[in-house]
């Protein structure tokens, strides 16, 4: 036993203290490190490749998950499938055409607040609006630059009051609208400055309505107030922690952690601010590799679900205290 002398008194209860100080710190140091420096660990779950049961997937640019259901907007087939949250087929709807519930490559969805879905139909220059099993609301939008115009719609996103943002990767700006289609206000120019953007896949917004944006060629993320007023951004061209190569999926989860997806197969997770958390995955075909993958959501339990897109598939990961079931 190591005695100590304090002031000329012997005191054998600091070496105790003494003895587990060193593993209280190394206690304190792991349990900092598991959020900030990337001890998180996700598992691949599921590839819905591999389950019979599902129709066939084309080209996939983005994918929705919901409390119950997994939304995929089929680019190729002009159509919206829906599915459980294991991959087993429910219904689709939608056909090639510029009618109303008809799609000319439709590429990207989100849900607001009643259950309503919206879907960037991109080559008819429109958002249409559809119940959860298809029926068709409303549509809007022209060919255009303008106010409630589009050239090439591409990520949506809902507000928590069920404020529709919507993404024009050609036009180079963010458009903002209530739930029907009434046009609020529009943000951002083409070029590389706060508030600027290349080419945008995909975005989301977070518990406060503050928008995030993947900017595809400035490797960045960007991240806005509702109204559109600039409030950080991070990113820079790389492979290491907090760089990126063309990031395109960018997705927020209930507790407004930012997952990012770009041209290396990574998914990278972040604070709202930035910081890096974790990462997984890699260029390939295998499972948990990705190719050239553009859309990732994440639902209420933590999974994330990936939109791979060249190799045609959902892959499905879980944080490692999470398990989801498969469908035999």
């Amino acid at each position: 036993m190591l005695i100590f002398v304090i002031n000329g008194l012997k005191s054998e209860v600091l070496t105790t203290f003494v003895l587990i100080l060193p593993l209280i710190s190394l206690l304190g140091f792991l349990s900092i490190n598991s959020i900030t420096f990337g001890y998180e660990e996700y598992v691949f779950a599921q590839n819905w490749a591999r389950n019979n049961n599902m129709h066939q997937i084309s080209e996939i640019h983005d994918v929705l998950t919901t409390k119950d259901f997994v939304f995929v907007p089929d680019y190729e087939n002009h159509s919206v499938k829906k599915f459980t949250k294991n991959g087993t087929f429910i219904l689709e709807w939608g056909e090639e055409g510029s009618n109303p519930g008809q799609f000319d490559t439709p590429h990207s969805m989100d849900v607001d607040s009643q259950g309503y879905v919206y879907v960037s139909d991109m080559n008819n220059k429109r958002i249409q609006k559809f119940d959860s099993n298809g029926s068709f609301i409303i549509e809007w939008g022209l060919p255009g630059e303008g106010a409630g115009e589009f050239l090439h719609p591409h990520g949506v996103a809902i507000g928590s009051n069920n404020d529709v943002y919507v993404a024009d990767t050609e036009i180079s700006d963010i458009q903002k609208f209530n739930k029907d289609g009434q046009f609020i206000r529009k943000w951002g120019s083409e070029g590389s400055g706060q508030g600027q953007f290349g080419w945008m896949e995909n975005i989301d917004l977070d518990s406060k309505d503050n928008l995030y944006v993947a900017d595809i060629p400035n490797d960045r993320i960007q991240k806005f107030t509702k109204d559109g007023d600039f409030i950080l951004e991070w990113g820079s061209r790389g492979d290491k922690n907090g760089e990126f190569e063309g990031p395109s999926g960018v997705a927020v989860d209930s507790f407004d952690n930012v997952y990012v997806i770009d041209d290396t197969g990574r998914i990278q997770k972040f604070t709202d601010n930035g910081t890096y958390i974790t990462s997984w995955g890699s260029d390939g075909s295998d499972d948990g590799q990705f190719s050239k993958a553009e859309g990732l959501d994440v639902d209420p339990e933590g999974n994330v679900y990936v939109a791979d897109t060249a190799n045609k598939r959902i892959q499905v990961f879980s944080p490692s205290s999470v398990a989801i079931s498969v469908d035999e």
